[in-house]
């Protein structure tokens, strides 16, 4: 009898282990549920809040293309972030992701009505495109999408 007591003295216990084992991985994995969802929330909110229109664009010489793109969102972009951004134009049906370059070929960017380095509600942003070579007549196609996936694009024409 003492023997079946320590026997179920020893099952009760690991019983006991194994449940607290349960316990924590339950716990562990609602944790990091709860994480995920709160950073896809923050996601989705920033995402939410940022809005933009491309005004218009047009070419300024025969390499280069000028693109306005207004903030009508409530999120604030720093700079350094809008250089995260993707820039696809070219000429309609074959166009090509543009890489950020302050010089040469590529796109850059200029806050116009800005007081500081921060895209914000309202404030415009004049996008230039440096081509390697000569625009050819034709119709264009421009998308400006930002660091958290926002996008707008507008087809125009250049020479005709």
């Amino acid at each position: 009898m003492a023997s079946s007591i320590v026997s179920e003295g020893i099952i009760l216990i690991a019983v006991v282990v194994a449940a607290a084992m349960l316990s924590q991985v339950f716990l562990t994995t609602m944790t990091g549920i709860e994480q995920s969802s709160v950073t896809m929330s923050e996601r989705l909110g920033d995402k939410m809040k940022t809005s933009i229109k491309i005004i218009s664009a047009v070419n300024s010489s025969s390499t280069t293309a000028k693109v306005w793109v207004k903030n009508t969102g409530t999120n604030i972009i720093p700079s350094a972030v809008i250089e995260k951004s993707d820039v696809i134009f070219g000429r309609f049906g074959a166009f090509n992701y543009v890489d950020f370059s302050e010089t040469g070929v590529g796109w850059d960017f200029v806050l116009l009505n800005s007081e500081d380095t921060h895209w914000q509600n309202g404030e415009t942003m004049e996008i230039t495109i440096t081509a390697a070579a000569a625009f050819i007549k034709g119709d264009y196609y421009v998308c400006f999408n930002t660091f958290n996936g926002v996008d707008d694009e507008l087809y125009f024409s250049i020479g005709g």
